[in-house]
C-alpha cells in the first residue's frame, strides 16, 4: 500500500531523529558530558514530535496522549512535553459533525435533539462531546466521532508500522512489534464506540449496588459505532482540591474512595477503567465518584491476580523462590530464561527495597523510586557477573502489566497530591483478602505488612527492571569499548546511511510524483535509483551493526 504525503512527513522526521540519536550516542561514549547532551536531545526531540503530532492530528494525538502517561517506558522529557496533548485538541466545526450525525442516525439531528450546543464541552483525538437536550427533556452528552477518521486510522496505522520498522533498523529490539500490536489494539478500541459502550455498561453493572461510584447512563437507542449518547453529568475534577472543599468534600475521603474503588475493580470485578486522569474522574457530593470516557478499559486475568497475591506472600516470607514463581506466573519471566540469572536478580532487588523503604514509614508521600539508582544497580549486577544481555533475556514486561502499571501510577499520582498520608495498603487489604478466600488461597499472611510489601515489590521491582531495560534502549546506559577504530568505522557508516537513505526517499517520492502524472518511463528510472540507494543503505547499516557486535 502506498503511504500518503502526511505519512512520509512523519517518517522523515522520525528518520532524522534516529540519525541524531545514533550520532549522539557515538559522541556520548567519548565525552564526559554525555548524560547532559542526551537529556538536551530528549527535550528537543520531544518538542519536535509534539509539534508534529499537533499538526498531524488524528490518531497521532492519541499516540501522544499514551506517551504522556507511559511512566517508565520513555525519558521524563517526553512525558512532560506530551502531557500538553491531554487538553489541547482544537475542535472540528459543527457543520462537519452534523454530517456524521446524519450518517449515523439516518435523519436530521433536529429530529432527535431539541437543542445542540455547537461549542463542544470536550475535544479528543477521535471525536468531540457536545451538550444537548432530547425532545423528552433529558440533558445528554453526545460524543461524535470525527468524519473520515476511519481512513485516517488506516493511513496512520500503516505509517506507525513503518516507523516501528525504521526504529528497529536503528535500535534492534524484539519488543517493538509487540508494542505496535498493543498500540493498534488500543487505537482500534478508541475508534469503535460500541466497545466503549460495552465497557460503560459492564462498569455500571459491576457498581450497580454502589451509592458512591457511578458512570453516565447511556441512551441506547441513539448509540452507534460512531456516536455515543449518555446522560449529562456534572461534578468537580478529582484533582481540584479547592473545588472539592468548596463542595464540602474532604479530599482525603475522595482519595480513599478512589483507591477503594480500584481495589474492587482489580480484585473483585477483574475489569477496570484504565485511564483515570483527572478529566475522567469527577467527584459529586457525598462524595460520589463518577467515571467518564470508557475508551480505555482492560480486564485483569485470574492468573495475574493470583500471581500478585503469591508475590505478596513470598515477600513477607523473604522467599526468593516464591517471588520468582509469582513473577513467572504473572509473565515477567519467560520460560526460556536462565534461572542462574533471574534468581539472583530478583533476590538482589528485593534486598535493595527492604533496605531503602521502611515498613513503618510506608506512606505515599515517602515512596520515591529514583531512576538514577539504576546505574548503581547495574554496577552491582556486573559484579555478580550478570550482563545487560542476561537481564534482557531473562525478564520482559507482560502486556497485561503495562496497562495495569500505567493505571496504578496514575492513581498513585492523584492520591499523592490529594492525600499523601493516606495508607493505601490498609484500603486495599479487605479486597485482597476476599479475593484470596474466593480463589482458595491462604489469606493468613495477607496482613497490613504484606500489603505494604506489595506496594514495594509489585510496583518497584518490575519498574526497576524496566528502568534497566529502557535505559539500555535509550542509550542512558553506555558500554565502554576499548578500540577507538570502532568509532571511526561506525561514524563513517552512519554518514553514508544518512546520505543513501535521504537520496532513496527523495527519488522514491519523485518517482511517485512522475507516476501520478502518467510519466511511467521517468518514474521507472527514479524507482530504480531509489532501490539502489536502499540497497546501499542496508549494506552500510548491516555493516555498522556487524562492527558493533564484534
Amino acid at each position: 500500500m502506498r503511504l500518503t504525503w502526511r505519512s512520509w512527513r512523519t517518517l522523515w522526521v522520525v528518520f532524522w531523529i534516529l540519525i541524531r540519536y545514533r550520532l549522539a550516542l557515538a559522541r556520548g561514549r567519548r565525552t564526559a558530558d554525555s548524560a547532559e547532551n542526551l537529556e538536551r536531545l530528549h527535550r528537543n526531540t520531544a518538542l519536535r514530535l509534539r509539534q508534529l503530532f499537533m499538526q498531524q492530528r488524528g490518531l497521532y494525538i492519541k499516540v501522544g496522549q499514551l506517551i504522556s502517561i507511559m511512566a517508565t517506558v520513555l525519558p521524563p522529557a517526553f512525558r512532560e512535553e506530551f502531557a500538553a496533548l491531554q487538553d489541547r485538541v482544537d475542535p472540528v466545526p459543527m457543520d462537519l459533525m452534523r454530517l456524521r450525525l446524519v450518517e449515523q442516525w439516518k435523519r436530521p439531528p433536529e429530529e432527535v435533539l431539541a437543542e445542540l450546543e455547537e461549542t463542544p464541552i470536550a475535544a479528543a483525538s477521535v471525536g468531540q462531546v457536545h451538550r444537548c437536550r432530547l425532545h423528552d427533556g433529558r440533558i445528554v452528552a453526545v460524543k461524535i466521532q470525527y468524519p473520515g477518521i476511519e481512513k485516517v486510522f488506516a493511513q496512520d496505522m500503516r505509517a506507525f508500522y513503518f516507523i516501528v520498522r525504521l526504529i528497529g533498523w536503528f535500535f534492534p529490539n524484539p519488543e517493538l512489534v509487540r508494542i505496535y500490536e498493543e498500540l493498534k489494539t488500543i487505537l482500534e478500541q478508541e475508534v469503535d464506540f460500541t466497545m466503549e459502550l460495552d465497557s460503560l455498561r459492564r462498569f455500571r453493572a459491576n457498581f450497580s449496588g454502589s451509592s458512591s461510584v457511578t458512570a453516565p447512563e447511556p441512551v441506547l437507542e441513539w448509540c452507534t459505532s460512531k456516536v455515543l449518547v449518555t446522560e449529562y453529568v456534572e461534578g468537580v475534577k478529582i484533582n481540584q482540591v479547592a473545588g472539592l472543599k468548596e463542595m464540602g468534600v474532604n479530599p482525603e475521603e475522595a482519595a480513599s474512595l478512589l483507591v477503594e474503588t480500584y481495589a474492587a475493580m482489580f480484585f473483585e470485578h477483574g475489569f477496570y477503567h484504565a485511564d483515570p486522569h483527572p478529566g475522567n474522574v469527577w467527584v459529586q457530593p457525598g462524595p460520589r465518584l463518577c467515571f467518564m470516557d470508557f475508551g480505555a478499559c482492560s480486564a485483569i486475568s485470574d492468573r495475574m491476580r493470583e500471581g500478585m497475591v503469591a508475590f505478596v506472600q513470598a515477600g513477607v516470607r523473604k522467599d526468593t523462590a516464591g517471588l520468582v514463581a509469582a513473577m513467572r506466573k504473572m509473565g515477567f519471566i519467560p520460560t526460556s530464561a536462565d534461572p542462574r540469572v533471574y534468581d539472583r536478580v530478583v533476590a538482589y532487588f528485593h534486598d535493595q527495597f527492604q533496605e531503602k523503604i521502611g515498613i513503618e514509614n510506608l506512606r505515599l508521600g515517602n515512596l520515591r523510586f529514583s531512576a538514577d539508582s539504576g546505574l548503581k544497580n547495574l554496577q552491582d549486577l556486573k559484579g555478580m557477573n550478570i550482563s545487560l544481555k542476561d537481564i534482557a533475556a531473562s525478564f520482559h514486561i507482560p502486556r497485561e502489566w503495562v496497562m495495569l502499571e500505567r493505571t496504578l501510577l496514575q492513581i498513585l499520582g492523584l492520591v499523592t497530591v490529594m492525600a499523601p498520608e493516606l495508607d493505601v495498603m490498609e484500603v486495599f487489604l479487605p479486597h485482597l483478602r476476599r479475593f484470596s478466600i474466593s480463589y482458595g488461597l491462604d489469606p493468613s499472611s495477607l496482613a497490613l505488612q504484606a500489603m505494604r510489601e506489595l506496594a514495594k515489590n509489585a510496583l518497584a521491582l518490575p519498574s526497576e527492571l524496566r528502568s534497566v531495560l529502557s535505559r539500555l534502549t535509550y542509550g542512558e546506559i553506555e558500554l565502554r569499548l576499548a578500540d577507538a577504530e570502532y568509532f571511526v568505522k561506525t561514524a563513517h557508516a552512519w554518514v553514508h546511511e544518512g546520505i543513501f537513505a535521504s537520496l532513496g526517499v527523495f527519488f522514491l517520492w519523485s518517482g511517485w510524483r512522475f507516476e501520478d502524472r502518467g510519466q511511467d518511463s521517468r518514474a521507472a528510472i527514479l524507482f530504480t535509483v531509489a532501490a539502489f540507494c536502499g540497497l546501499m543503505f542496508l549494506q552500510y547499516f548491516f555493516g555498522s551493526t556487524r562492527q558493533k557486535r564484534k
